[in-house]
């Protein structure tokens, strides 16, 4: 009889870890990346021209990505299943259940062109003189909800701290833009 060879040692595939915390140098690399945007944020607004709407946009919209990617969240964007419409009046219906994390997502996300945009984009990342502009009476509502969850699943309950936020693995901020609703008078 011929004797079979040893079988070799079973070693167990390392899985990937259930969600739950960041260990403590990634929270702490987190805290440091978003210190790092708010700084680099305050330095270009001194630097940036006064009059300039596009520049003012540009920079609420890169600085907005540069703070979420600072501690870690992704941002997901589903688009509506019918466009918004391009033409004549419409208003942004917000339903943001993520703080002014959720703000900043919506900044990445939403056409600058939106009314409502710019409102949502000076109370957040205040960079110059704010820019007034009319806003629309009449018009369709384009309704926009943002929420929290990670890449496994939904949060029993939303972080509300800078430092529950870094402490989530693959945290993500989906930005839903939903179906167009009819026209709507803001008066009504």
């Amino acid at each position: 009889m011929t004797a079979a060879p040893p079988r070799a040692p079973v070693i167990p595939v390392p899985r990937r870890p259930p969600p739950g915390e960041a260990d403590p140098a990634t929270q702490q690399r987190r805290r440091l990346r978003w210190s790092a945007a708010m700084a680099g944020l305050k330095a270009r607004a001194s630097l940036s021209a006064v009059g300039s709407v596009r520049r003012r946009q540009s920079l609420q919209v890169c600085s907005a990505a540069r703070l979420l990617t600072a501690v870690g969240i992704r941002v997901v964007v589903v688009q509506p299943s019918t466009p918004w419409p391009r033409t004549g009046a419409h208003r942004l219906g917000i339903r943001n259940e993520a703080g002014l994390l959720g703000d900043l997502a919506l900044l990445t996300a939403v056409p600058r062109t939106t009314p409502g945009w710019a409102a949502v984009a000076d109370r957040v990342l205040p960079v110059g003189p704010a820019v007034r502009c009319a806003e629309p009476h009449d018009g369709v509502l384009c309704p926009v909800t943002v929420t929290f969850r990670t890449e496994d699943g939904p949060l029993p309950e939303p972080p509300r701290t800078l430092n529950e936020v870094v402490a989530i693995r693959g945290l993500v901020l989906e930005v839903r833009l939903l179906a167009v609703g009819r026209e709507v008078s803001r008066a009504a």
